[in-house]
């Protein structure tokens, strides 16, 4: 199954549903988490690597990444990094880039969310980063204890982030279809007045 096709799949469930139909494995350190609560990210990644303190030189992948990716963007190791701000969040939305997932932080926080851009990242920061240096794209980044490769499957929402392997690709659906299905008759159950420890048990 295609990227494209899991990330509408995917626009119906969540990340915590991706992340137990992955086997409870892809999760992000929860410390990079929404800086605009309510949002929702879905889509291939599209990788930055940047040098510490240099997440300017990563500009250009704004102008790259095709609509529909997640911008990943890795700072080096450094996460007081600012990896976005408000002006890069508005050129991104208007490209129709789904969002971005940083181990740095971003600023000009009342602004993305104005945009109501989904971005996922460490936290907000005063500070601006340097333009020079040399950042790589669509290589391999370390983030939040997961290595992410381009064209990864991202889903981010108010719960977290979670990666989804492209090595995972072919047993997901299957998995995230018995995932939701086990949820919505676990909601039923409990509807219907069953207690709480038995809807759930036998979950997926």
């Amino acid at each position: 199954m295609s990227v494209e096709q899991l990330a509408s799949l995917l626009a119906g469930a969540s990340a915590a549903a991706a992340y137990e139909a992955l086997g409870r494995r892809g999760d992000l350190d929860p410390v990079i988490g929404t800086q605009v609560p309510g949002t929702v990210c879905i889509g291939p990644a599209y990788t930055v690597s940047a040098p510490p303190h240099r997440s300017g030189s990563a500009n250009q992948a704004l102008d790259l990444a095709p609509p529909g990716s997640v911008l990943v963007i890795d700072t080096g190791g450094d996460p007081d990094t600012c990896a976005l701000g408000g002006t890069g969040s508005l050129a991104a939305q208007m490209r129709g880039i789904a969002g971005c997932v940083t181990n740095g932080r971003v600023r000009d926080l009342a602004e993305i969310r104005a945009l109501r851009f989904p971005v996922f990242a460490r936290g907000g920061t005063v500070r601006s980063s340097r333009k020079d240096g040399t950042a790589e794209l669509q290589v391999p980044v370390a983030i939040g204890g997961q290595i992410v490769r381009p064209g990864d499957l991202v889903c981010a929402d108010d719960d977290g982030v979670v990666v989804i392997g492209q090595q995972y690709f072919d047993i997901f659906a299957e998995r995230l279809a018995a995932r939701l299905a086990f949820e919505r008759d676990a909601d039923a159950r409990v509807r219907a007045g069953i207690p709480y420890a038995q809807a759930v048990s036998g979950r997926p």
